[in-house]
């Protein structure tokens, strides 16, 4: 490119737009490096940039500010709300299934058929449940930035986030087509202080949004001043711009270097006195502190189950805790129990083997108000069940099975990866959460947890394409382990293919190979835990069983962590509860399937195998007593209340939509005659019934001529009188229009194309009606004419 191309191309406004553009991605990337999730908040920039985009553009249209911040905050809300629901699938399927019904109209109105809507209501049942969740937590969350509980709930933080930046970039983009610098960048640059205040993280981004600012203000101005010179044809030399663009930028590099380097306010002091305190809405926004550099964050590695083994814990019949699941009933006539579902209470999840044990990396603690949502969503393959645990003595620790959704007590809740909350990011993604432990002190509380339902065919087709997140932590194995140990996982599960064989391999080879035992020591100080068992004990209890399972598995090149918790416990039939005992104390071994998340394997001899159904079997049907938010499921029935109401807003949306696109089309695609030309044109089409057969060289005028007549005759024999009045005005004022963009010697200019518009917007509902009328008309009055002759014949 040329200096004079680079020249044209880098004008003032084409370098205030990419000021703008950087200016919003600082401001984007200053926002989330203070959110929990960080960069993995991948709708905020997305959000950001379209907000802008849209509002730039309708700067430049007739919109005034009150319209463009009335529709960019209702479009803001409906974006977000259908992502925080994930609504966009089941929008999709509900109108694919009104579509379908659109050829069952007109034979259901001539009462040949009865419309199926039964689809269409399912999918709008969908829709309004998902949306009826969200309400509640949206309602949760709101309860508690207004009192003193904290609601972390991620999915809602991450709503209100998108939509505030969706809002402050609408705003910078309505500013920048107007060259204002400090309406554009100022509010954004307030809210990122506040945020980085909170947080302490990325101080620079503020810094740079300054230095923006300034440049902006340089090059605007400039431009401004310019731009009026040469209005008022003032000379000034090509160089001034060259000299002004040089020290707008020398000066923009000064100032925010002072700003960043000078000490004359104690900023520091000033952010440790508004992080020290109390700070809800930073807490349950989703704000994080930048974590202070601290020792080992795990106590010294070892078995969980150790201290059991010194005592008779291990022989305990000491109930711990009772669980009811509500899945059987209560069953008083014991000579038939059907089999329960098996559970696993897990307590713990360890991570780093240790060779000496287990431990744990760092984990943020996390407080949560009863009932609100750890888990933003899941994807598909999981059901829902309800426990309801009752604790003997409260042990400060929960007890759940599968994955925590909510429970009903406040508990804190210790992650070593927080769940993703972008709404934006694949289902999937949310099993890369990672929950340590979670405390309470109630000694009875209500959950609700997520087990996975999957076959065994399904858990064979998982590929072994895991995410960064699960492969580093979780197939990381000491140096130290011996090279018999990862020796002896290479010959356990050479020659098959899939994950799902091989840890079952690892499973079955540990049960048939090593005697269950509570009677051996502990591992002698510097040995390998899993080589100890493995190669010299040969026997052992549950912890070696598991720790075994992990390591080969891990060397097998499987994502494994140890658990421990309860095994099942004995099942109470009458009662329909789970009893579990201090003897159930149990530690096991889960591996990560891709897409499908954590699966439990039982190497311990002494309990039997986990079974598992072959092929896919379709989920249970949740009834109304079976969702999470039972009290706001809706029945078919009213759905099908609900669907007339549904479509009317469709159509609303549908005709509102075609307005602003046919406004946008004639007035700033086509010239004014043009457009002026294509309206009389339809009026014409439309029209003609009207008037009449069409006569050679007939003129606009006769043929508004001809339609005015038949109007005046329609008003004579129908109760439309005062609409054939308006009709009969807004054609000859159409007539006009074309007839003057046409031939008249002046050029049509835009205010004439949009009077145009606006009179046959007006114009064309009215003409479809009169022309209804029209007809009905003419055939009455043959039908009379007919009728005449016949009844004088008669009376002859």
């Amino acid at each position: 490119m040329t200096v004079r191309g680079l020249r044209r191309a880098l004008t003032a406004d084409a370098l205030g737009l990419m000021l703008v553009f950087l200016a919003l991605l600082t401001f984007t990337l200053g926002v989330s490096a203070s959110l929990r999730d960080g960069g993995e908040n991948q709708s905020l920039l997305p959000a950001a940039l379209i907000a802008a985009m849209i509002c730039f553009g309708l700067a430049r249209s007739r919109w005034n500010g009150i319209q463009a911040s009335v529709g960019m905050a209702a479009l803001g809300v409906l974006v977000v709300w259908v992502l925080g629901a994930r609504l966009v699938q089941p929008l999709l399927e509900f109108g694919r299934t009104v579509l379908s019904l659109v050829p069952q109209i007109i034979p259901a109105i001539r009462g040949q058929t009865v419309m199926d809507a039964a689809a269409a209501a399912e999918s709008w049942a969908v829709i309004v449940q998902a949306c009826a969740a969200l309400a509640v937590r949206l309602q949760t969350w709101l309860a508690g930035l207004g009192g003193n509980a904290f609601v972390n709930d991620a999915l809602v933080s991450n709503m209100v986030w998108t939509l505030m930046l969706w809002l402050f970039a609408a705003g910078m983009g309505w500013f920048t087509a107007r060259r204002d610098a400090v309406a554009s960048l100022l509010p954004s640059i307030l809210l990122l202080a506040s945020v980085t205040a909170a947080s302490g993280r990325q101080p620079e981004m503020l810094w740079l949004m300054v230095c923006i600012l300034l440049v902006l203000m340089g090059i605007w101005n400039f431009k401004n001043h310019t731009a009026h010179w040469e209005k008022q044809g003032v000379d000034y030399a090509e160089s001034i711009r060259y000299d002004v663009g040089a020290a707008v930028v020398m000066l923009a590099v000064l100032v925010g270097t002072l700003a960043f380097v000078t000490p004359s306010i104690s900023w520091r002091e000033i952010q440790e006195r508004l992080r020290s305190g109390e700070n809800n809405a930073a807490e349950m926004l989703g704000i994080e502190e930048q974590p202070i550099p601290a020792g080992a964050a795990a106590p010294q590695p070892g078995l969980p189950r150790v201290h059991l083994l010194d005592g008779s814990s291990a022989h305990s019949q000491q109930v711990v805790m009772t669980i009811r699941t509500g899945e059987l009933p209560p069953i008083p006539d014991l000579s038939f129990v059907p089999a329960p579902a098996r559970y696993y209470w897990r307590s713990t999840t360890y991570d780093s083997y240790m060779g000496a044990g287990w431990a744990t990396g760092p984990a943020f603690h996390e407080t949560y108000a009863g009932n609100t949502p750890l888990l933003s969503a899941l994807p598909g393959g999981y059901r829902l069940v309800h426990l309801d645990v009752e604790m003997t003595e409260p042990g400060g620790v929960l007890f759940w099975s599968g994955m925590l959704f909510r429970v009903d007590v406040p508990i804190t809740a210790n992650w070593r990866v927080r769940p993703v909350s972008d709404l934006a990011a694949d289902p999937s993604t949310f099993f890369a959460a990672d929950l340590y432990a979670a405390a309470s002190s109630a000694s009875a509380y209500k959950t609700d947890v997520y087990v996975p339902a999957v076959s065994v065919g399904e858990l064979r087709a998982a590929s072994t394409d895991y995410p960064d997140e699960v492969s580093r932590r979780y197939l990381a194995l000491p140096s130290t382990v011996p090279a018999r140990v990862r020796e002896l996982a290479l010959e356990i599960t050479t020659g098959f293919a899939t994950p799902y064989d091989k840890a079952k391999a690892i499973e079955g080879y540990l049960r048939a190979h090593y005697e269950y035992d509570l009677e051996v020591p502990a591992p002698p100080e510097g040995a390998d835990v899993a080589d100890y068992f493995l190669f010299d004990l040969q026997k052992g209890y549950c912890d070696y069983y598991a720790t075994a399972m992990v390591v080969l598995a891990r060397a097998s090149g499987l994502p494994a962590r140890f658990v421990s918790g309860y095994a099942p416990g004995s099942y109470d039939a009458q009662n329909a509860q789970y009893i579990v005992r201090e003897a159930d104390a149990h530690s096991w071994a889960e591996v990560y399937f891709s897409r499908i998340g954590w699966i439990e394997f039982e190497p311990t001899a002494a309990l039997p195998e986990i079974e598992r159904p072959a092929d896919a079997a379709p989920l249970p049907v949740q009834t109304a007593g079976e969702a999470p938010f039972q009290f706001l499921s809706i029945s078919r029935l009213q759905a099908h209340w609900l669907l007339p109401f549904i479509g009317a807003f469709f159509l609303v949306f549908i005709c509102f939509t075609y307005t602003w696109v046919e406004r946008w089309w004639y007035l700033h695609r086509l010239d004014p005659a043009t457009a002026i030309e294509r309206m009389y044109r339809r009026l014409y089409r439309l029209g003609r019934p009207l008037a009449g057969t069409a006569t050679p060289a007939e003129t606009a005028y006769e043929f508004m001529s001809k339609a005015v007549r038949r109007l005046d005759e329609l008003k004579a024999h129908s109760h439309v009188a005062g609409t054939c009045t308006n009709v009969q005005r807004d054609m000859t004022t159409l007539t006009s229009l074309y007839q003057a963009s046409q031939y008249s010697r002046r050029h049509a200019q835009k205010d004439h194309a949009r009077t145009a518009l606006k009179t046959w917007q007006r114009l064309r509902w009215r003409l479809v009606l009169l022309r209804s009328a029209a007809i009905a008309l003419r055939e009455g009055l043959n039908a009379g004419k007919t009728a005449e002759p016949a009844s004088r014949r008669s009376a002859i």
